[in-house]
């Protein structure tokens, strides 16, 4: 008998092994069809910023805490981007891109593995919650295929967050297992916030918000095992810290010695008219962020189930579905959100990012009422209901990726033959340089003592310019330096140590031909890169030894059974 359950088991996971690749495969087709992705500025950006990092790798080398290549036009070369913006979860672009030579060919396969990892996390916390597998099915396909999802994912093209999307659903299983007295649930709690940690510094704030909640209500309401469940907490902290070194000690090191321009800060709330008209048009497109919907199926599911939860008294789900409709329309310009615009919450910039506590709420909602109710709902409702809510995302990204270009869309069809030049001829963001910068060197871009400057070569390690001077000269480099590094300057053969002071570097010119070499030198902070690798080896290795050691226990008490 159990070697009959133990074979059903195995096809059951062959089974949905094959469709969670197979949502993984249409998630991402659509994208890439006729042979060309829709890219943003935002994803010139990250492919940029991944690139310097894939560069680094291929030449054997840790990647330094500045960026030297693939920087944006309208900033400058030694731009802390590394520092300030993690990137170690971006592995997930930055192999692929070794392993291909055709840059689409990465790509694709990058937002392949993206989209695994985003089923195999909701999949995760909504299979602890319940066994019933249509439950968990329905759950999957709202939170990845929603509107707003492929918004961030496609038209935003913001990998950072989408990355940080995935990992989410992650924080709210660490967490319910440690509410559940689980002794291991401080490993999933630590291993979700490190890589938060290493892939959106704001989508960890979130992380770190819902754990103070969590604090919050135990001290209130269940302070059963109280001590047990905060030692916990603390044990997650000291995992996320070690999985999160290198990027925490860097971004740290970078403020406190710099005064750094910061991304711009603003409320910018749902607008009721904007929304109404992105849905019923199905619209993914990014610009209008206070337009972000969620799609016409899911956004009704919503308010079905919120307006539901007012004639059940049931316990198990009404909880998500008040707080998912509740918290929805609280994103809207109904609110006053300009009274507060100078509060810290300007930091989320988009409210319609919040979405994504929406998507989650709603998913564990809709599960635990297909498990609770399951004797009053058809089957075939429910896998009607999933169907269309692919159907209708995978239209949207159709017409998208086909019909989003032109003027104020700031959007461009990137292939395997334009890839690389977009990647480095085009403007996006001029993000984390020194305050004030070309104010106090506007001179840098004039050509008043006619001279010729040119980037001759560039790797992650150091930069080479070419300067023509018609007479001997002081000359800042547009090259930007931060206080708290350390750069050497080789100016016609002849070293020059200096330390980093918020500005340009400046050399003296001769007549004539001149060539200047600058590099970055390496810091404390690839020791911790180091340390946070290992960290998550380790971790990883740990919990998978846990889960065989686990299923050995569970099969023992089988067979004595």
């Amino acid at each position: 008998m159990f070697q009959l359950i133990k074979i059903k088991q195995k096809y059951n996971y062959i089974f949905e092994f094959l469709i969670l690749i197979c949502m993984s495969f249409i998630s991402t087709y659509f994208a890439f069809s006729g042979h060309f992705f829709n890219i943003s500025s935002d994803g010139v950006y990250h492919l940029g910023r991944f690139l310097n990092v894939a560069d680094s790798f291929r030449n054997l080398n840790f990647p330094e805490v500045v960026n030297l290549t693939h920087v944006s036009t309208n900033s400058y070369p030694g731009v802390a981007i590394n520092s300030f913006y993690p990137w170690l979860t971006g592995i997930i672009f930055i192999v692929p891109n070794l392993l291909f030579s055709n840059p689409m060919w990465a790509l694709f396969l990058s937002f392949f593995i993206l989209n695994i990892f985003t089923i195999i996390s909701i999949n995760s916390l909504l299979s602890y919650l319940t066994s019933n597998r249509l439950a968990v099915f329905t759950g999957i396909v709202i939170y990845q295929f929603n509107n707003y999802h492929f918004i961030d994912l496609y038209s935003r093209v913001a990998i950072g967050e989408s990355i940080a999307y995935a990992f989410f659903p992650i924080v709210f299983l660490g967490i319910i297992k440690i509410n559940r007295s689980d002794k291991f649930g401080f490993l999933l709690l630590g291993l979700s916030m490190g890589l938060l940690v290493n892939t959106h510094i704001l989508t960890f704030l979130y992380a770190v918000f819902i754990v103070i909640l969590f604090i919050i209500y135990l001290f209130l309401f269940d302070r059963k095992y109280l001590v047990d469940k905060l030692i916990q907490i603390i044990k997650s902290s000291i995992v996320a810290i070690f999985l999160g070194m290198y990027t925490i000690y860097n971004l740290v090191h970078m403020i406190t010695n710099n005064h750094i321009e910061e991304p711009f800060k603003a409320i910018i709330a749902l607008s009721p008219s904007g929304v109404f008209m992105s849905t019923i048009n199905n619209e993914i497109g990014e610009r209008a962020a206070q337009n972000w919907s969620m799609g016409l199926p899911v956004t009704l599911l919503v308010i079905f189930l919120g307006t539901y939860c007012l004639v059940t008294k049931s316990n198990y789900w009404k909880v998500y579905g008040s707080f998912s409709i509740l918290f929805y329309f609280s994103l809207f310009t109904w609110i006053p959100y300009d009274l507060i615009k100078d509060s810290l919450l300007a930091n989320v910039q988009f409210l319609g990012r919040l979405l994504i506590f929406v998507l989650i709420s709603l998913s564990i909602g809709v599960s635990y009422l297909i498990t609770f109710r399951k004797k009053n709902i058809k089957v075939s409702l429910i896998f009607g209901l999933n169907v269309v809510i692919i159907i209708f995302s995978l239209s949207a990204l159709y017409n998208y990726h086909y019909n989003y270009f032109g003027p104020g869309t700031f959007h461009s069809k990137i292939n395997s033959e334009n890839y690389y030049g977009m990647i480095n001829n085009t403007g996006t963001f001029a993000d984390y340089l020194p305050k004030n910068i070309e104010k106090d060197n506007s001179n840098t871009k004039q050509n008043d003592n006619k001279k010729i400057l040119k980037i001759v070569n560039s790797s992650p390690k150091e930069i080479t310019y070419s300067a023509y001077s018609a007479k001997n000269v002081d000359y800042q480099i547009p090259f930007i330096t931060y206080r708290g590094l350390n750069y050497v300057i080789s100016s016609n053969g002849q070293k020059v140590y200096m330390s980093g002071n918020g500005k340009f570097i400046k050399v003296r010119l001769h007549r004539g031909q001149n060539k200047i070499i600058i590099k970055v030198r390496h810091n404390n902070s690839v020791y911790l890169l180091v340390v946070s690798m290992i960290s998550f080896i380790i971790l990883v290795i740990y919990m998978v030894f846990i889960k065989f050691k686990l299923m050995h226990e569970q099969s023992l008490i089988h067979r004595l059974t």
